[in-house]
C-alpha cells in the first residue's frame, strides 16, 4: 500500500512538472476566445481571473488564465470600450451611449448605472471601491465618490475626445485625448491643468507606475514618458510607426505596449529601450494587460487574444539527454522519470549562473529545458542538477543557434567535464548518491541512506537513490560504492 501511495504521489508530481515544462512556451501564445468580435479591453486581477469587453456589449470572464472564456450577460448591445476591476468581485465597464455597468460578484450579474451622459465613454478607472472616473467624447469627464451610484460632471478644459483617464491615487490623475491633449489634477478631478505633450497628434492610453512615473501612447508609434508627474514629457524610441493603442506596466521598469498590425512591444527598463515581440498576429490590438514582468495578455480585432508567460521573450530550448545512475535500467534501456534542473553558467571564472530551468526526464533520458535569459551565439557551460546525484558539467561551453541546442551526456564519457560519468551497459550516467548535495559522495551520504533503510523509509526521498519508492540495501550499496571511489563534482 505504501508503494501504491508513493506511485500516486510521484505520478501527480511528474504530471505537474511536465505540464509546466511542456507548455507552449513561445513568446506569445494564441488563445481561442470563441468569438470573432472586436475585443476592446482585457483586465486580469491575478494570474487566473480576468475579463474581456468588446463590441455588441460583449463581456467574458476567465478563471484559468485566459485558456477558457465564459460569456457574461451585460444587458446592453452597445460597444463596451473599457473595463476596470478593483478586486476579484467589483468592477465597471463603460461604452457607447454613456453606458456604465457595475458588478459586485465578478460579473455574474451586471447592473446599469446612470452617468447622465449620452456620449461614448472611452475609459473608466477607479482608485478604490468608491472613487472613480470615466472619460469620453466632447471633453466629458465624470467622477463618482460612491462607487458609481451617482456620477458628477467635471470641467476638463477641452472639447476634445478624451480616450484615457488614469489615477495614481484618489487625488492625482491624468486624462489624454485628441490634439495631443494631456491634463493633470491633484484634487480628484475638481480642476484640471493642461500639460505640454510636445505633439498635436492623438494621445490614447495613459498608464502610471506611481505619482511621478508614467507613459502615454498615441499615433505614429508614439510613446511619451515622464518622471516628474508630467511637468516634462519625453518621446521614447519605439522603432515602429503604427498606432499604439494601449500600454500597461508592472512597476516602473517592466511593461508592454500594443497596437495596430499585431504590434506588441516590451521593455524592462521603463521604456528606454522597446523590443518588438513576435505576436504572430496581424489584427489591430486594442488593449494589453500586464500582471507581472513575465505575464501579460493582449486583445484586439477579430477575437484576437495573445498571452505570454515569458515576458514576450522567445525562450531558448535545450534538448538534453542524460541518465541517472541509480534510476537507469540498462537491460531494458529505461530510466525512471524524475525532475531535474539545468544551471546555465558563464564560460569564464567564476562561472556565474545566468539562468536555470527545471524539467522532467523521459524514459530514454531526453528532456527539454526552456530559458529566458540566454542569447544566441554566446558560449555557456551546462550544469545538470538532480536531487541525489552528483552535479555534472558539460565538457566545454556550448552555444545556442537559432534559439536551440542539443546535448547528449550518454553517448560518450568525454561529454562530461572530467569524464565524470558512470558506464552502465552501453550508456553513460551521472553518478547517484549525493544525498545531502554537498558535492561529494561520502560516508555522510551512506549514513543517511543506512538510517532510512533501517527505518524502512518509503516515499519520494533523497535517500532513495534507485527511485523505487523504498530506501533499502540497493540504495546503500550504490551510495557506499561511489563513496569508496571518492566520487564528487568535477567542474572547470
Amino acid at each position: 500500500m505504501k508503494y501504491s501511495h508513493y506511485l500516486v504521489f510521484v505520478t501527480a508530481m511528474m504530471c505537474l512538472l511536465m505540464s509546466a515544462g511542456n507548455a507552449d512556451a513561445q513568446a506569445w501564445q494564441t488563445v481561442n476566445t470563441g468569438t470573432g468580435s472586436t475585443l476592446t479591453e482585457v483586465f486580469f486581477a491575478d494570474e487566473n481571473t480576468g475579463w474581456i469587453s468588446g463590441a455588441g456589449g460583449l463581456l467574458m470572464r476567465s478563471t484559468n488564465g485566459g485558456t477558457n472564456w465564459a460569456i457574461q450577460n451585460s444587458g446592453t448591445g452597445n460597444v463596451l470600450w473599457a473595463l476596470f476591476f478593483i478586486d476579484h468581485n467589483t468592477g465597471w465597464a463603460c461604452g457607447n451611449g454613456g453606458t456604465m455597468l457595475k458588478t459586485t460578484d465578478g460579473g455574474t450579474a451586471w447592473s446599469s448605472q446612470n452617468t447622465g451622459s449620452g456620449v461614448p465613454l472611452w475609459y473608466v478607472h477607479f482608485a478604490d471601491p468608491l472613487n472613480g472616473w470615466t472619460s469620453g467624447s466632447g471633453g466629458v469627464i465624470l467622477r463618482t465618490t460612491n462607487g458609481g451610484t451617482s456620477w458628477q460632471s467635471g470641467s476638463s478644459g477641452t472639447g476634445n475626445t478624451l480616450y484615457s483617464v488614469f489615477f495614481s491615487n484618489t487625488s492625482t490623475g491624468w486624462v489624454t485625448g485628441d490634439g495631443g491633449f494631456i491634463a493633470r489634477t491633484t484634487n480628484s478631478g475638481l480642476n484640471w491643468i493642461q500639460q505640454i505633450s510636445g505633439t498635436s497628434e492623438l494621445l490614447h492610453c495613459a498608464n502610471f507606475a506611481n505619482s511621478s512615473t508614467g507613459w502615454i501612447t498615441g499615433f505614429s508609434g508614439r510613446i511619451i514618458s515622464t518622471s516628474n508627474s508630467g511637468s516634462n514629457w519625453t518621446q521614447q524610441s519605439t522603432g515602429t510607426g503604427v498606432f499604439i493603442r494601449s500600454i500597461d506596466f508592472a512597476g516602473p521598469y517592466h511593461g508592454f505596449a500594443a497596437g495596430d498590425g499585431g504590434t506588441i512591444l516590451s521593455t524592462s527598463n521603463g521604456g528606454l529601450n522597446w523590443t518588438l515581440n513576435n505576436s504572430s498576429a496581424i489584427s489591430n490590438f486594442y488593449s494589453v494587460c500586464t500582471l507581472d514582468p513575465l505575464t501579460a495578455w493582449a486583445v484586439g480585432e477579430n477575437g484576437t487574444l495573445r498571452r505570454t508567460t515569458t515576458g514576450g521573450i522567445e525562450p531558448k530550448t535545450l534538448g538534453l539527454t542524460f541518465l541517472i545512475e541509480g534510476m537507469y535500467d540498462p537491460v531494458n534501456d529505461s530510466l525512471m522519470t524524475d525532475s531535474a534542473m539545468v544551471i546555465v553558467r558563464q564560460p569564464l571564472f567564476p562561472f556565474a549562473p545566468v539562468d536555470t530551468s527545471r524539467s522532467v526526464t523521459g524514459t530514454q533520458g531526453y528532456c527539454e529545458f526552456e530559458f529566458l535569459k540566454l542569447s544566441n551565439g554566446v558560449p555557456y557551460y551546462l550544469e545538470v542538477k538532480h536531487r541525489n546525484s552528483i552535479n555534472t558539467w558539460s565538457a566545454s561551453a556550448v552555444t545556442f543557434v537559432s534559439d536551440t541546442i542539443s546535448y547528449d551526456f550518454t553517448d560518450d564519457s568525454s561529454k562530461a567535464f572530467g569524464n565524470n560519468v558512470a558506464l552502465k551497459g552501453s550508456r553513460y550516467c551521472i553518478y547517484s548518491g549525493d544525498v545531502n548535495k554537498d558535492g561529494i559522495i561520502d560516508a555522510t551520504d551512506a549514513g543517511l541512506v543506512d538510517n532510512d533503510a533501517a527505518a524502512f523509509a518509503a516515499g519520494y526521498l533523497s535517500s532513495d537513490v534507485t527511485g523505487d519508492g523504498f530506501v533499502d540495501g540497493a540504495d546503500y550499496a550504490l551510495t557506499d560504492n561511489n563513496s569508496f571511489n571518492f566520487i564528487g563534482v568535477i567542474s572547470p
